[in-house]
């Protein structure tokens, strides 16, 4: 896609200079999200961070590559996500930053800054056009609907991967004109990369594929479409076999190639779709009311809101996408071709998202996922700005793109703005998630968790309870008033509803734990030690479960097994201080006679 470069007309004369608009862009993405380095963690932040031993010691970097992304927390329990660069990236920010969460979102930003610095790079590759560049990445850096990605912490998977597969795409071209293997080598090393940042990735080959076939001709030159073919093919074929390898070593490491949340049919797989895609071209479009949380559900039925109005509305949509770039770029063959590589970046990258089985139940759709999709939406804005431009009369005395990029980026700027603040804490973002998802009880349940942690237990108690009112069998709210009754000193409610738990799902070793400090205090020391047990069988390797284990052990009297579990405790977590303090004072302290 060599197009011809197109000077910006009417701009300022500092706006051209070499590097200006790469650093215009990044400053004002940079700007927009400078707010979130006052955020906190929020969400599963703590358990992926703080609550994960992986992150805690170098030791558990084989196990980033040869299991799955929670294998640490739920050792056994199976998984779909292959991420080990994630895990790695987490690991140096907690050796980094540990618990200050200023550093974490400081390096989120900067690589959203990284992305948004490549979208220049390829865009200006594939259009030779820096003004089309710097409107494609100024909006790709402020469009809200990146706010999931950029001010969560744990949301840094797609930045991630959007960035090394950037690279590699960048590299790519670069191989195109220069032949030199090491860039091929590069590019593919890079693509590697991205795989294991996050699946997604894995569309690239089809993205080169497109991105060869569309490609307009040099003047007088008209490849036969067979040999265009051909030529897609051959060159998208070193980056499939790289799928295959990688989709190899995930199927090892995960002891599968999926592992399906939910069993759906293809009829509610085929209902659900309009609505999924729909929510997603209205957030590319207008991304207002945006949050974690959202109802949208498997639909059983054809109905006329659930299925044939999204689906109306997307036919309607690819109409007029359709008639709009034949007729925009009618006249150039070069940005015709950038426009559909653009169409191709945007679709391409949501056909993972109609994987609906792999995804959490009621819980399918997320603003996440239009990262890398969104880097085509904006191309295919600065695309239809500049041809607009081009058709203006010549005594405009500002130039037209640069005016609709400035005016569509001060909008998305403050949509960005005014809707990060959810993300600032647990509390706010569950209330705001509770708006958008009033039936979700796991909403409601994580934002009594908030209060809890808040220490406003006389507000998160009467959610619980009304969760379960809704839904006496629900797993988490049980769990979780279970432990709010031990916190606040109700050790007879804590036992109740922690044995309701465990009696509804056995697969939680925390449970079990909580169970057996319950019945510590309540000084039934066999029904402590057998839940002690059965948390350590669940997850041998967790921080203080051996620790438990030991002081149910001094609580019984029996020295032995205490100094046995403190030992463990201190062998496998030696920075648990409080276990290795046990061990040394039952090992000073003079042995029971016996009787």
């Amino acid at each position: 896609m060599d197009h011809s470069h197109a000077a910006v007309p009417f701009a300022p004369p500092w706006f051209l200079r070499p590097g200006t608009m790469e650093i215009l862009a990044c400053v004002v993405t940079a700007l927009v999200y400078l707010g979130t380095l006052a955020f906190g963690f929020v969400y599963d932040d703590v358990l992926q961070i703080f609550q994960s031993p992986a992150l805690h010691g170098w030791r558990y970097l084989p196990q980033y590559f040869t299991s799955d992304v929670l294998a640490a927390l739920h050792p056994g329990a199976g998984g779909n996500y292959y991420r080990p660069l994630l895990l790695l990236w987490l690991r140096l920010n907690y050796v980094l930053f540990g618990p200050e969460p200023a550093g974490w979102h400081a390096a989120t930003v900067l690589c959203h800054l990284l992305a948004t610095f490549l979208v220049f790079q390829v865009v200006e590759r594939v259009t030779s056009d820096r003004m089309v560049a710097f409107t494609a990445a100024l909006l790709f850096g402020v469009h809200p609907a990146h706010i999931e990605s950029v001010a969560w912490i744990s949301g840094v998977s797609d930045p991630l991967m959007s960035c090394f597969l950037l690279g590699s795409l960048l590299a790519f071209f670069a191989w195109r004109r220069s032949a030199k293997v090491a860039t091929a080598v590069y590019s593919l090393v890079l693509f590697g990369l991205a795989l294991l940042s996050k699946e997604t990735a894995a569309v690239l080959p089809l993205l080169i594929f497109v991105a060869v076939l569309v490609e307009s001709q040099p003047a007088g030159v008209l490849q036969p479409a067979m040999r265009r073919f051909g030529l897609a093919i051959r060159e998208s074929a070193p980056y499939v076999l790289v799928v295959l390898f990688y989709l190899l070593v995930r199927s090892r490491a995960l002891h599968g190639f999926s592992h399906p949340a939910i069993s759906l049919s293809w009829a509610r797989m085929f209902l659900t779709w309009p609505a999924v895609l729909w929510f997603y071209a209205r957030h590319l479009l207008l991304p207002t009311g945006l949050s974690e949380f959202y109802s949208l559900n498997y639909r059983d039925h054809a109905t006329g809101s659930g299925f044939w109005l999204p689906l109306a509305l997307l036919a309607i949509l690819l109409l007029a996408g359709w008639f709009s770039i034949r007729a925009l770029f009618q006249g150039g063959a070069a940005q015709r071709s950038a426009a559909w590589f653009a169409v191709a970046l945007i679709v391409l990258p949501l056909l993972p998202v109609l994987d609906l089985p792999s995804l959490t139940v009621g819980d399918i759709v997320h603003d996440r996922y239009l990262y890398l999709p969104s880097v085509g939406y904006v191309l295919l804005i600065a695309l239809s700005l500049r041809e607009i431009e081009r058709h203006l009369p010549s005594f405009h005395t500002i130039s037209f793109s640069l005016a609709g990029a400035s005016l569509v980026a001060l909008g998305f700027a403050v949509l960005a703005v005014t809707q990060q603040p959810q993300w600032a804490n647990d509390i706010q973002l569950y209330t705001r998630g509770l708006e958008s998802a009033p039936d979700n009880l796991t909403v409601r349940d994580n934002l009594a968790n908030a209060l809890l942690a808040a220490n406003q237990p006389q507000r998160a108690i009467p959610m619980y309870l009304e969760v379960l009112q809704r839904s006496p069998g629900f797993w988490r709210s049980n769990y979780n008033l279970g432990l709010a009754y031990y916190k606040t000193g109700n050790s007879a409610g804590a036992e109740d509803y922690l044995e309701k738990a465990i009696k509804i799902d056995r697969g939680d070793s925390d449970e079990f734990i909580y169970l057996a400090v319950v019945e510590l205090q309540l000084k039934k020391f066999p029904e402590a030690a057998e839940n002690a047990r059965q948390a350590i069988a669940r997850n041998p390797q967790a921080r203080g479960y051996h620790f438990i284990l030991g002081l149910i052990g001094e609580a019984q009297g029996d020295r032995n097994a205490a100094i046995a579990a403190f030992m463990t405790e201190a062998n496998e977590h030696p920075e648990n201080t409080a276990a290795i303090t046990e061990l040394q004072k039952i090992e000073e302290a003079p042995a029971s006679p016996r009787p």
